[in-house]
């Protein structure tokens, strides 16, 4: 029996270069193949696109050669032998008015999941609803589409829906009826096993181990692959950590019960995550562990300064103060300055509480000895169970230990005389967390804390806060990352809190779904519902902003590209258009601050990306940055 395995027969690369350049009509499904190729955006799995060019000055259609043409441009150009400007083609075709006109450009998309073809606009493009129709018509009868939709895939086409006379088709049908989804693409190898997540506990999961698990995971173990049965935000903390460690992670709705998976259940496997489908495939435990041999790394020793002894103002804050106050609060002081002069706020009553109260704090517990003991221990025996018990310990000593009187005293002066608010948000802020390399996302603990409150003191918070340096998913993941367990320390950036927002998200600044091109991808949800660990069977929204690109057709037409809605939006955006708008516009002032002056051009500006937590808030809905790290893919 041949066990070459491939997940389903979804693998939609061309097998052979067509050398016919259009055809005027469709006759089949073997017609369309021909010609269709993968889409240049991959926001959705399984898809084959197939590019069309009306051209209205001879009332021609063209069906065109999508591999041969990778752009409407190249088709006009290269074979109708047009000759014009690559901006002007833009400039005119892509616009409403038909001054100067003379093609109407579209995309024929099809779902296999949905069996379902659609028209597709680009972004950009303003073509107007009665040409959106004519179009749709001329492919209707000179195809043999039978189910055939116009993709409703912008926010300027879904408010013009109730003018359409044509079958037209939602995000929420595309996205909701996705099976496959490629999270991280890359190869590994490891012994494929099936998890129970209720009964997650009792499973001994292990390093090499790739990992098919039947409900959602809101943290990713240490694994070399997971497969997960439920649709991710591509800025989940799983999709974040998965790229982030390199390993192949991908969703497919049917892998729990999937009969190919199941033979290879508890075997040796290599796992390959595409674009398009993923392999799994068995191999020999000599291939194993040679693949899986751990190979010996140098340690990264992280930078610690304990000398400054007082607390730090959001104003005063840089980037370069890692090493005092962690990445998270030295990232803030950047954001502060910037707020300054831009259309955006950070939270109030921001300041830093430095390594130094941390390091005293286990210094004069005598907690520091029993943390050298646990990595002492760890780093001879490598024995998780007992590992795991260290750092219990230490969290409990950390939190039970007295706290330094006078940074209560003075923190509590702090807020009473300089804040208008009395809930507090201390929030984690290592040296090893937000830096290059290395995101630390999820890993370590926010708290609240409020002003004269018995229950929820700053005292507490803060503790609790300088535990969670210990907390296992952290120690594992800087482990993995060959980080020095001895030179990591715990800061806190503090500022108020936010217990009624209206919405809060998560931003990337670069384009996940098209690489060296325009757009920020922008995650959202309602309230304080969690974007990057979202609860059970809740989808967060997701949209492609192309505000701040520099060339004139994406910039001067404010396009809002849909890929899927909230789940508790009703089908409706959470901002408005000018909202959704005026963020990108932040997002883009904030990218070329820290590519410029804090990241020192590391990469090309397109492909730069960061990873920016945001929130709306208040009666006059306004948009505060609350975070900002360096986005490592």
């Amino acid at each position: 029996m041949n066990y070459k395995l491939v997940i389903l027969a979804f693998l939609l690369c061309s097998l052979g270069v067509n050398s016919q350049s259009y055809k005027s009509s469709l006759a089949s499904k073997a017609d369309f193949d021909k010609l269709s190729y993968k889409p240049l955006s991959n926001k959705y799995g399984i898809v084959k696109s197939l590019k069309v060019v009306y051209d209205l000055k001879n009332k021609k259609l063209y069906y065109t050669n999508s591999e041969q043409y990778k752009y409407h441009y190249e088709f006009v150009i290269n074979y109708l032998g047009i000759t014009q400007e690559l901006q002007n083609f833009n400039n005119y075709n892509y616009n409403e008015a038909h001054k100067n006109k003379r093609y109407l450009l579209a995309n024929i998309n099809y779902y296999n999941n949905l069996n379902t073809y659609t028209l597709e606009l680009s972004p950009a493009d303003e073509m107007n609803i009665k040409d959106i129709s004519f179009l749709y018509k001329e492919i209707k009868s000179t195809s043999y589409f039978k189910k055939f939709k116009f993709f409703l895939n912008t926010s300027r086409l879904v408010a013009e829906k109730q003018n359409l006379t044509i079958p037209f088709i939602t995000v929420d049908k595309i996205y909701g009826n996705q099976i496959y989804q490629p999270i991280s693409l890359n190869k590994s190898y490891g012994k494929l096993r099936f998890i129970d997540i209720d009964n997650l506990k009792n499973e001994n999961i292990i390093k090499t181990d790739i990992v098919v698990v039947n409900k959602p995971v809101l943290s990713l173990p240490i694994v070399n692959g997971i497969i997960t049965t439920r649709m991710q935000t591509p800025l989940s903390h799983i999709s974040v950590l998965g790229i982030n460690r390199k390993i192949p992670v991908a969703t497919y709705k049917k892998a729990y019960t999937n009969n190919h998976l199941k033979k290879l259940k508890n075997q040796y496997v290599s796992f390959e995550v595409k674009l398009d489908t993923f392999y799994v495939k068995p191999i020999s435990e000599k291939k194993f562990e040679r693949k899986t041999k751990p190979k010996k790394k140098r340690l990264k020793n992280l930078k610690i300064r304990g000398d400054i002894d007082s607390l730090i103002s959001g104003k005063y804050l840089n980037y370069k103060m890692i090493d005092i106050v962690g990445g998270k609060a030295a990232n803030f002081g950047e954001l502060y300055k910037l707020a300054q002069t831009n259309n955006f706020k950070v939270p109030e009553c921001s300041f830093a509480i430095p390594f130094h109260y941390y390091l005293q704090h286990i210094k004069n517990q005598n907690i520091y000895e029993l943390i050298d003991k646990t990595i002492n221990d760890y780093n001879t025996n490598k024995n998780d169970s007992l590992l795991f018990i260290n750092l219990k310990n230490i969290r409990k000593k950390i939190k039970k230990a007295p706290i330094n009187t006078s940074l209560i005293t003075n923190t509590n002066n702090r807020i009473s005389k300089n804040c208008a608010y009395k809930r507090i948000r201390f929030r984690s802020s290592t040296n090893a967390e937000d830096i290059i390399g290395f995101s630390g996302a999820g890993l370590y603990t926010s708290k609240t804390g409020i002003l004269n409150d018995t229950k929820k003191t700053f005292e507490k918070a803060i503790k609790k806060v300088w535990a969670s340096l210990w907390n296992k998913e952290a120690f594992l993941e800087r482990e993995l990352f060959n980080i020095n367990q001895k030179t990591v320390a715990m800061g806190i950036l503090a500022h108020r809190s936010f217990p009624n927002e209206i919405a809060n998200g998560v931003a990337i600044t670069k384009n996940l779904y098209r690489k060296d091109f325009y757009g920020n991808v922008i995650n959202m949800q309602l309230g304080e519902e969690p974007v990057v660990n979202p609860n059970k069977d809740i989808t967060s929204e997701q949209i492609l902003c192309y505000e701040g690109a520099d060339v004139e057709l994406y910039n001067k037409k404010k396009a809002i590209e849909i890929i899927t809605y909230s789940s508790l939006s009703k089908n409706k955006l959470i901002l408005n258009d000018q909202e959704i708008l005026s963020l990108a516009k932040q997002l883009n002032v904030i990218k070329k601050h820290f590519y410029k002056k804090v990241y020192k051009r590391r990469k090309s500006f397109l492909n730069f990306g960061l990873d920016i937590e945001f929130k709306i808030d208040g009666d006059n809905r306004d948009l505060y940055i609350k975070q900002t790290r360096y986005f490592n893919d």
